[in-house]
């Protein structure tokens, strides 16, 4: 046998042995998806405990004037026109981004004021540059933002007059 040949032989012997568990892997990971293969399980709760107290407060200063909504993706409160350039870079960059608070309107769940709970994270530079992003995009779109500090206790009265001043 030729000799070049038989190196060829190995080289491919050595490419298939070193792919084919790759491959096995991508076609055992192609089956449908049913509860019984999938690692998903429910969250304790949706709201951290610092959140879950603000959101109480809210909700009092509120009075059922505006509907309170945590957890918001920041796609669903923007969008933009058609013929956008870039269009697709520009959704990447708020698809997996959310709000702590919206407040909406009651009759037609309109957006009216995005509140954002600032803890102690915020001051990272990497949440500071999503902080100070996030800030842009709502405020080219219209939408407000109030920024509160975290706190243990929050005084309703001067949460409504910040929330007030912001909805102008």
């Amino acid at each position: 046998m030729n000799i070049g040949f038989l190196i060829i032989l190995a080289v491919v012997v050595v490419v298939v042995a070193a792919f084919l568990p790759l491959v096995l892997k991508q076609i055992a990971g192609s089956k449908p998806a049913t509860a019984a293969n999938l690692p998903y399980r429910k969250k304790d709760y949706l709201l951290t405990a610092a959140e879950r107290s603000f959101y109480e407060v809210l909700c009092s200063v509120l009075d059922g004037q505006l509907l309170v909504f945590p957890k918001v993706r920041l796609a669903d409160l923007v969008y933009m026109p058609k013929g956008t350039a870039n269009r697709q870079a520009h959704f990447n960059r708020i698809q997996s981004k959310h709000v702590d608070f919206v407040l909406c309107t009651r009759d037609k769940l309109s957006p009216v004021l995005v509140i954002e709970l600032d803890d102690a994270s915020h001051e990272e530079e990497s949440r500071r540059d999503r902080d100070t992003f996030v800030d842009a995009a709502l405020t080219a779109a219209g939408l407000p933002i109030l920024h509160i500090p975290a706190q243990r206790s929050y005084v309703p009265a001067d949460l409504a007059a910040a929330i007030q001043q912001k909805l102008g």
